[in-house]
């Protein structure tokens, strides 16, 4: 008889699995940036390509504007994310206004779509940032 129970309460148990929240599989990967407001951006392969890496732990953010780090917080329920607290360091470097029109634009984000590696992080139905998982 024990082991019937056993075998049942296993089932049951095996049956309940907590509900993952929408960026449980996103932690410590890089996102990194493809397309912005519609224009492909050119990767190099290397560190200093625009990314984000989520930490959804703790809900932040980190990664490379293509220039500075940058650093934040953000906030997701269902299909809408909203990232706050955006800081970057203060480096000077050639292509400045790209890195400028990224973080306005992550600024400007409420809502995500994500199919396979592919991230896309809208304002309303516009597509603002293309990122893909490496």
């Amino acid at each position: 008889m024990k082991v019937f129970f056993i075998l049942i309460l296993a089932f049951v148990l095996s049956n309940c699995s907590p509900k993952l929240a929408p960026d449980a599989g996103w932690g410590r990967q890089q996102w990194t940036v493809t397309e912005l407001k519609g224009v492909p951006v050119q990767q190099s392969g290397g560190r200093r390509d625009a990314h984000i890496i989520f930490e959804a732990a703790d809900r932040k953010f980190r990664g490379n504007g293509g220039c500075n780090q940058l650093s934040g917080n953000y906030s997701l329920d269902k299909k809408v994310i909203h990232f706050s607290e955006i800081i970057a360091t203060k480096m000077s470097c050639d292509d400045i206004n790209f890195e400028n029109l990224f973080l306005n634009e992550l600024g400007r984000v409420d809502r995500y779509e994500i199919n396979g590696d592919e991230l896309r992080l809208k304002r309303r139905q516009e597509t603002l940032i293309v990122l893909r998982s490496k």
